[in-house]
């Protein structure tokens, strides 16, 4: 799960190491692996926080019933029609 600025970082830490800068280029690894390991971490956050089925507002689970039993479910929903 490599980005641009990671890779890029990589990339220029053997140029900085072939001009004689050895820590800077052991800093731009450093900094570079902490950026993948954050990306991996927000993943993993996100995977985490999807709302579960219980916790989704009324409309939401109705329309997931809704969606898996069709011929349960009428499908006039104007409510104007009920109205007299």
């Amino acid at each position: 799960m490599s980005t641009a600025l990671v890779t890029a970082l990589r990339e220029s830490g053997g140029y900085l190491r072939d001009d004689g800068y050895e820590q800077t280029a052991q800093l731009l690894a450093a900094a570079a692996d902490e950026i993948e390991r954050l990306n991996r971490r927000v993943h993993v956050l996100e995977a985490d926080s999807e709302t579960p089925a219980t916790f989704r507002r009324p409309v939401d689970r109705l329309r997931g019933f809704a969606k898996a039993n069709p011929s349960r479910v009428g499908t006039d929903l104007d409510p104007r029609r009920h109205c007299k």
